[in-house]
C-alpha cells in the first residue's frame, strides 16, 4: 500500500526482480495517476509518466478497507504475503489497521517494511514530509546550493528515488534474516535517514572537524581548480577531478599546463589550492584554446579522472549508457531507467504500471483469496 515515489520504488526494485507484487490502492487510486511532473514537457501520453514508470511490473487491485468484504480479502492477502510495504502517513497506518503489530499478529513470518518521512519515532514521527523537505530538513539543500545563503532544492524527486532503493535493500536483509530465523521483521526507512546516509562524507566532516566547509561551491570559486568542470573550445564542457597531489604531475602533462607550474602560485599542487580561483580563471582561457575530445583523449591517456559533462537528453543516446543497458522501454512505450544493478545473465521484465484494479480477478485466483466478507 504505498503512493507517490519513494514507497512504490521498494515494490518496483521487488518486481523488477520477478516478485509478484500487487499493488493496493483505494478505490480512488494512487494520487501519482493523475501527476504530471513538474520538469515534464508537453505530455502526450495517457498515463502518468511517474505513475507508470515507478510501479512497473506491478499487478493492481483496488480495495476499501472500510468495507468489510474488502477488509476480508486485505486480511486473507496478508496472512500469505512474504513481504507488506507502506509509507503512508502514520494517522492513514492506524486508522486502516496496517501498522506492524496489527499485520504480525495476523501473519508472524510477515516482513514489514515501511517508509515514513523524518523516522518512525521521535517528536517529528508524525509531519508530513515529501521529498524535498526531508531533504531540508537534513542540511542537503544547503550542501548543494552554490549560494551559502540560499538553499537549493534539486528536480526530480531524488531523495524519493533513493529512499525506495535504500528501503529495498532493507527488505532483502530482512528477507535473509527471517530465513536464518523463520521470524518476521520489521524494516523501516525515512527520507531524513536516507538524506544523511547520501552525505556521509559530508556529516562526517562537519562531526568530526572544526570550521568544516560542506556548502556547495560555484563553479568560478572551487575549493579545488582540478576538481571542476570547464568548457571546451567547441562549447562542451568537460569534468576533471584531480583530487590530490599524487594526481597532480599527471593532471599538468595531460593539460598540457607545463607553462602555468613556472608561475610561483601553481608551482606545487599545495600552492594551486592555496590559489585556485586563479587557477580556474587560467585553466578557463587554457582549455578553451581545444575541442572537448582533444582534452579528454589526453587526460585519460595520462590517467586522470575525467569526463563529458552531459546533459540528461545526451545520456538519452549515449553509446555507454545503450552498451550496458541502464535505460529500458516500458510495454506502453515510456522510457525510463533498468535498475540500479545488473545481476548477470537476468533480463528484467518491463511491463507498465497496471490499470486501476485491473487484475482484480487474476490476483484473487492466483492468491487462493476468497473475497466474500469474513463472518
Amino acid at each position: 500500500m504505498t503512493i507517490w515515489m519513494a514507497g512504490p520504488v521498494t515494490g518496483m526494485l521487488l518486481a523488477d526482480l520477478g516478485a509478484d507484487v500487487v499493488k493496493v490502492e483505494s478505490t480512488n487510486g494512487d494520487p501519482t495517476r493523475s501527476h504530471t511532473a513538474p520538469t515534464a514537457g508537453s505530455v502526450t501520453t495517457k498515463t502518468s509518466i511517474s505513475y507508470s514508470t515507478f510501479n512497473r511490473n506491478k499487478r493492481s487491485i483496488a480495495l476499501d478497507l472500510s468495507s468489510s468484504a474488502d477488509r476480508g480479502t486485505f486480511d486473507r492477502m496478508i496472512e500469505q504475503a512474504d513481504v507488506f510495504i507502506t509509507n503512508m502517513s502514520p494517522t492513514t497506518v492506524t486508522k486502516l489497521g496496517i501498522d506492524a503489530d496489527s499485520l504480525h499478529a495476523a501473519n508472524p513470518r510477515l516482513v514489514y517494511a515501511r517508509g515514513s518521512g523524518l523516522g518512525p519515532t521521535g517528536p517529528r514521527a508524525n509531519d508530513l514530509t515529501q521529498d524535498m523537505t526531508g531533504m531540508a530538513y537534513a542540511g542537503m539543500l544547503f550542501a548543494l546550493s552554490p549560494d551559502q545563503e540560499q538553499p537549493f532544492a534539486p528536480p526530480g524527486a531524488l531523495n524519493d528515488v533513493i529512499t525506495g532503493t535504500y528501503l529495498f535493500s532493507g527488505v532483502l536483509a530482512a528477507l535473509l534474516r527471517r530465513a536464518r530465523t523463520g521470524r518476521g521483521e520489521t524494516v523501516t526507512g525515512s527520507l531524513l535517514q536516507s538524506a544523511l546516509w547520501t552525505q556521509m562524507g559530508l556529516v562526517g566532516s562537519v562531526a568530526n572537524t572544526k570550521e568544516a566547509s560542506t556548502t556547495g561551491r560555484p563553479r568560478t570559486d572551487p575549493r579545488n581548480a582540478l576538481l571542476n568542470q570547464y568548457r571546451a573550445g567547441d562549447g562542451r564542457w568537460i569534468a576533471v577531478a584531480a583530487v590530490n597531489a599524487r594526481a597532480w604531475d599527471a593532471f599538468v602533462t595531460g593539460a598540457q599546463i607545463e607553462h602555468l607550474v613556472a608561475d610561483p602560485r601553481f608551482a606545487t599542487y599545495a600552492d594551486m589550492l592555496d590559489h585556485s580561483r586563479e587557477m580556474r580563471v587560467e585553466l578557463d582561457r587554457h582549455f578553451a584554446t581545444q575541442p572537448a575530445d582533444h582534452w579528454l583523449e589526453r587526460l585519460r591517456e595520462h590517467g586522470v579522472w575525467c569526463g563529458p559533462v552531459n546533459r540528461l537528453g545526451d545520456v538519452l543516446t549515449d553509446e555507454q549508457v545503450a552498451a550496458n543497458h541502464y535505460l529500458t522501454t516500458l510495454s506502453d512505450g515510456l522510457r525510463t531507467v533498468s535498475m540500479p544493478f545488473t545481476l548477470d545473465g537476468f533480463e528484467p521484465s518491463a511491463a507498465a504500471g497496471p490499470d486501476l484494479d485491473a487484475d482484480r480477478d487474476a490476483v484473487l485466483r492466483d492468491w487462493g483469496v476468497d473475497s466474500s466478507p469474513r463472518p
